[in-house]
Parts: C-alpha cells; structure tokens; sequence
C-alpha cells in the first residue's frame, strides 16, 4: 500500500479567545452527573475535519478569520459550556461545570507550509502517518489551580490553512463536558451560523441545546458511587507521541455489509441482534486479531480478547430525555470477549457477531435498561484486568456524520478522529462518497496496518 511521509511545519498566524457575546449568557454551574463523572479522567477527544477551498491567505486573514470569530462567539452564546470550565473542588463539593462572564475559547488561527501535494495526501484513505496530523490538533489550555480547587478547560479549537488548497478545522474536548452528540450538535450550529451569518436559522431550526440536569435521574446514587470508585483525577493532556502509528480509513459500502448480514443468517439463522453496527464492529475485531497473529503478536490463544462500546441512552432513559441534551448520556452498550484462537479461526467473524450481538441485546433489551448493574460497573471493569493491547473499542457513530458540517466551504472532503492514536480504538463515520456506506478509522504500527489492509480485503 501507498505511505505518505511529510514534514509539516506550521506558521501561527493568530491565537485568540472567543467568548460568547458580553452580557448574553449569566453565570452558570451544571453539576456533573454520573454519566460526565465516567469520563473524568479519560484522554481528551480530538477530531479533525478537512475542506478542499482553494483561498488565499489574503482571503483568510481579511474574510474568513472574522467571519469565524463572530460566528463562533454566536455559537457559543447557546452552548455557554464549551466556553466554562470543568471545575474539581478539594471540598466534598461535586464537580461541576461552571461559566463566568469572561470565560472564553481558545481559538488558533494558523498555516501550514508542507508540500503542496500534502493537501491531497491528507484527505486520502491511504495509510498517513499518525504524527503529521497532530500540528492540527488544538491542545486544551493549561489546568489552573486556587487555594481549593482545579479549573480544566474543556473545549479548544484550531482552524488551519493550506493555501490555495483547503482548510482544517480541528477540535479538542474533555470528555466530561459532552458526548459525541453534544460536541457534533454545537458543530453543526456553529457550522450553520457561519454560513448564514446569524443565529436566526439555528433558532429557527428548534435544536436549541437543553442543559437541565434534573432530567438525569439517579435514584442509585452512582454520581457519589462513581466518583468514589475513581478516586480524585485530575485530567492530564494526553499528546500523542507514537511516531511508529499509521492511520488510515477503510470503506465498507452497502454491498459489503448486506453481505456479512447474509453470512451470518446463513450460519446462525437463529441470532436475533444482526445490526449494521454489529457486522461492522464484528468485521474489524477479527481482523485486528488477525492482523497480529501476522505480525506475530497474537499471544496466548486462549486469551480472551475484548471489544467494548457506548452507546446512547436519551431515548433509553425512563422517562427519555430529549435528543439535544448537551451533556454525557452514554453508557456501556457492550463488552464482549472472544478468545483468540476463535476469533482467529475460519469462523472468527461469526464467532464475534455472536459475541457483540448477544451482549448488546442483553444490555439494551433487559427490564431495567442499559443500567443494570450499573452501581458496580467500574468495580467490573477493574476486575477483568484485561489487556488493552488486546481490546478494541469505537469512537464516533455514523449517526454523527461530520461531512454533514458545512460552513460554507462546501461538504468535507476528510474527517479524521485523531485522538484513536492515543486509546486505539476504531472510528466510525458515514461515509464521504457512498450512500450508505460507512468509513472505518485506524491508527496501527505500519506492520500491522498493512496485515489488515490485507485481512480487510481478503475478507470482502
């Protein structure tokens, strides 16, 4: 397979903080529910989103730099969040997210001065290396510290210029101020509010987000439970500094999931739960595992491996809670195991559509919903005590399809969820040229990489 190898170099052109406009949004504290305190100490969420549009630096810093300054402070006028900080009392408070009039984002303005071939190399799905995509990637301002407390930002972003070529636009976010829902939400306004040079439309369009705390019922206590299991963290940036990881994107179009769908009824006719998700999922798994044993670094056989997911839970809750809540509302959708020597077999695939379709049905489908047991499920998951080497996860969802956010500059050529670099888990989006088909993000040791670039196709 094609490898592209780049140098970037990066010229900042301007580095700002963007508030919401003065006197729109008072003071506000949200209290942390037991869906949020989950993810304190996670690494932080970065994504990165790619627009072919030839413009001139010229056009960029007179146009464009404005434009986006004054949309985003509209944006942020409704999402006040992202502008606050996440804030860890050494009290016996709980942790919160509080805004004050002031609090602001930090927006970074910049160019790149590769090659310009590079551009084109960016927005391809062929294996890239992971390293050159991180001068992209805002980093969240430094954690500052009072006499009793810790204030952690929560929310950076970076728009970058190759000239006469494209655009990058690059976010960053602490997992604990929002969900893939909430973060792809305030995109999509911000996104609409550029465009149409006004909030009217996004008001119009009834999506306001809802931050209302009280719909999040916790009759168990598991924000106290949670927040006792995880101990006191203090959220670090996470860099990634793996210069050895590729990343790359793998398409599996309509065609080919309608087919692993008929696969599987053909061998297990009786399974009840063969979603797209689960084929999908099941796919990747199995050849991630046998991308090691190319490689040689398959372990043990009768090692399990595990795969592990979130899911939403706003129209799952009792009562449900309305789509445009902003905040966390996921939770575990399913962990399976498999052990290698199945996963690696003649009927790996079936073996692990079996494993996730099961376990997602148990969770989803049982009478007290996805928190059965929720009360212990960190305990839980300390006590597997597995290998994540040998876990994967997912990042992202095809329902949050970023080649839907248009400023103005036309649909997306590339979306890249860069932070799998750090926590290695697949990314899944729609996809950019296919109707129903979906893009599937990894970043791997080139090795490795190149196995499943051949397992992937062998496979289809």
């Amino acid at each position: 397979m094609r490898h592209m190898a780049t140098n970037q170099k990066l010229t900042v052109l301007e580095h700002c903080s963007v508030a919401p406009p003065p006197g729109t949004v008072v003071e506000k504290s949200l209290p942390l529910t037991f869906f949020d305190i989950l993810w304190l100490s996670f690494s932080h969420i970065q994504r990165l989103i790619f627009y072919e549009f030839p413009c001139s630096k010229t056009h960029f810093m007179e146009t464009l730099i404005p434009n986006l300054k004054d949309s985003l402070s509209l944006a942020l006028k409704h999402f006040f969040p992202l502008a606050g900080h996440l804030v860890l009392s050494s009290s016996s408070s709980k942790p919160q997210i509080r805004y004050e009039e002031g609090d602001s984002v930090s927006l970074t303005f910049s160019e790149s001065e590769s090659e310009s071939e590079s551009f084109s190399d960016f927005i391809g799905n062929h294996p890239r290396k992971a390293m050159d995509f991180h001068p992209f990637v805002p980093q969240l301002p430094l954690v500052t510290k009072s006499s009793d407390s810790f204030r952690v930002p929560v929310f950076s972003l970076q728009v970058t210029l190759f000239p006469n070529k494209g655009l990058c636009v690059g976010l960053t976010n602490h997992h604990a101020v929002g969900d893939a829902n909430s973060i792809f939400n305030f995109m999509k306004a911000w996104a609409l509010i550029t465009r149409c040079g006004g909030d009217g439309p996004f008001l119009a369009g009834g999506s306001q987000p809802i931050f209302d705390r009280t719909l999040i019922k916790d009759p168990k206590g598991l924000d106290s439970i949670f927040l006792s299991q995880l101990g006191t963290t203090i959220p670090v940036q996470q860099v990634p500094t793996n210069s050895d990881k590729f990343r790359a994107t793998f398409i599996m179009s309509r065609t080919n999931i309608q087919r692993l769908k008929s696969l599987v009824m053909a061998k297990r006719p009786g399974l009840v739960h063969v979603s797209t998700f689960t084929v999908i999922c099941a796919y990747i798994w199995v050849c991630m595992v046998k991308s090691k044993a190319a490689i040689g670094e398959e372990g043990d056989e009768d090692e399990p491996y595990h795969f592990i997911c979130t899911g939403d839970t706003r129209a799952r809750l009792d009562p449900p809670i309305p789509a445009s809540y902003f905040g966390n509302c996921i939770f575990a959708a399913c962990i399976a195991a498999v052990n290698c020597k199945k996963l690696a077999g003649d009927e790996g695939f079936i073996f692990a559509v079996e494993a996730i379709g099961e376990d997602i049905r148990e969770r989803l489908y049982n009478e007290e919903g996805m928190l059965k047991n929720a009360e212990t499920f960190l305990l839980d998951v300390k006590e597997i005590n597995w290998d994540w080497e040998r876990t994967v996860g997912v990042a992202g969802s095809p329902k949050f399809n970023y080649y839907d956010i248009d400023f103005g500059w036309g649909k997306p050529k590339k979306f890249e969820f860069v932070s799998i670099d750090i926590t290695g888990a697949m990314s899944l989006n729609g996809c950019r040229d296919l109707d129903g088909g979906i893009e599937v993000g990894l970043s791997l040791p080139k090795a490795q990489m190149d196995a499943f670039a051949a397992s992937f196709a062998e496979g289809l």
